[in-house]
C-alpha cells in the first residue's frame, strides 16, 4: 500500500530543494494543458455569459467596487515597501522600516512580472481578443487559443495583468513565521482566485489568461528567491542592502546642498 503521507512529504521536501523545476514544470504542463483543450476557455467564460444580456456580472456595481478596492489593496504594498526604502536614502542614520531584501525581493517580482512580461511583453505581442469580444459570445472576433499569436487585436486578453499583479502576493507566505504560513497562503490564494474569478465573471479574460499569469508569476518568484536568498544571499543580505543605502542616502545628503544652490543659482540669474 502507498503511504501517501510520506509521499506528500516527499514532494514537499523535494519542491523547497527544487522550487524553479517545480514552477517551470507547473507552467509548461498548465500551458500545454489549455493550448490541447482550448474548449475548457469557452466553456467556463460560458458560465458567465447570458444571451442577449452579456456577461451581467460586468454591470454589478459591488463587483466593480471589489474590483477597484482590490486593485488598491495590492498596488499599496509595493508603494508602501518602496517607500520604506526611499525613506533609509533620506534618513541614513536610522534602520530600514522593513528588511530591504524582502521589500527589493517584492518591488522586482512587481515590476517584471506584471510590468515587463505580462504587460511588457504578452500583451504587446498576443493579440488574443477578449471573450466578450469573441464570435462564440456575440462579439466580432474568433476564438484564439492560448499562446498562439494571432491578429494585434486591440483589448488583448492574454494574458491577465489583474492577475498577475495580485499573484505576486503569494510569495508572502515566505516572509510569515513558520505558525503563520498556512493561513497567510490560504488568504491570499482566496485573494487570488476572488480577483481572478471577477476578471473572468466580468469577460475580460479566460481561465487560461489568469491561470498562466499566475504560474508565470510563480516562476519569476521561484527565480528572485533563488538569486537574492541563496546563490547571492551575500550580495543581497538585508545587511548589505542597508550599507548601501546608507552610503547612498549620505551621498545624497553631501551633494543635496550644493546642488540647491546651484538650482537656486540658476534661476536667480537676471535674464538676458
Amino acid at each position: 500500500m502507498i503511504d501517501f503521507g510520506a509521499f506528500r512529504e516527499h514532494v514537499c521536501d523535494d519542491f523547497k530543494r527544487r522550487p524553479i523545476t517545480y514552477t517551470i514544470a507547473l507552467a509548461v504542463f498548465v500551458s500545454a494543458f489549455f493550448y490541447l483543450c482550448a474548449g475548457i476557455d469557452r466553456a467556463f467564460a460560458g458560465l458567465f455569459y447570458v444571451e442577449g444580456e452579456g456577461f451581467p456580472a460586468a454591470r454589478i456595481a459591488k463587483l466593480q467596487d471589489f474590483r477597484d478596492l482590490a486593485s488598491q489593496v495590492t498596488l499599496t504594498f509595493p508603494v508602501l515597501l518602496l517607500l520604506g526604502l526611499v525613506l533609509k536614502v533620506a534618513f541614513p542614520d536610522k534602520p530600514c522600516l522593513v528588511p530591504p531584501r524582502m521589500s527589493l525581493y517584492f518591488i522586482t517580482l512587481f515590476l517584471l512580472g506584471p510590468g515587463l512580461l505580462v504587460n511588457g511583453i504578452l500583451k504587446v505581442f498576443w493579440g488574443r481578443p477578449r471573450p466578450i469580444n469573441i464570435e462564440a459570445f456575440g462579439g466580432a472576433w474568433p476564438f484564439q487559443e492560448a499562446w498562439v499569436i494571432g491578429s494585434q487585436w486591440s483589448n488583448r486578453s492574454f494574458t491577465s495583468g489583474e492577475a498577475a499583479t495580485v499573484a505576486c502576493l503569494l510569495p508572502l507566505v515566505l516572509f510569515v513565521p513558520r505558525e503563520w504560513r498556512v493561513q497567510i497562503g490560504v488568504v491570499t490564494g482566496l485573494f487570488v482566485a476572488a480577483v481572478s474569478l471577477n476578471r473572468m465573471a466580468f469577460g475580460a479574460h479566460f481561465l487560461s489568461d489568469v491561470t498562466i499569469s499566475i504560474v508565470l508569476v510563480l516562476v519569476l518568484a521561484a527565480l528572485l528567491y533563488r538569486l537574492m536568498f541563496v546563490t547571492r544571499a551575500d550580495l543581497f543580505s538585508d545587511a548589505a542592502l542597508d550599507v548601501r543605502l546608507t552610503r547612498i542616502g549620505e551621498a545624497l545628503a553631501r551633494i543635496g546642498p550644493e546642488l540647491r544652490r546651484r538650482i537656486a543659482a540658476r534661476f536667480s540669474a537676471p535674464a538676458n
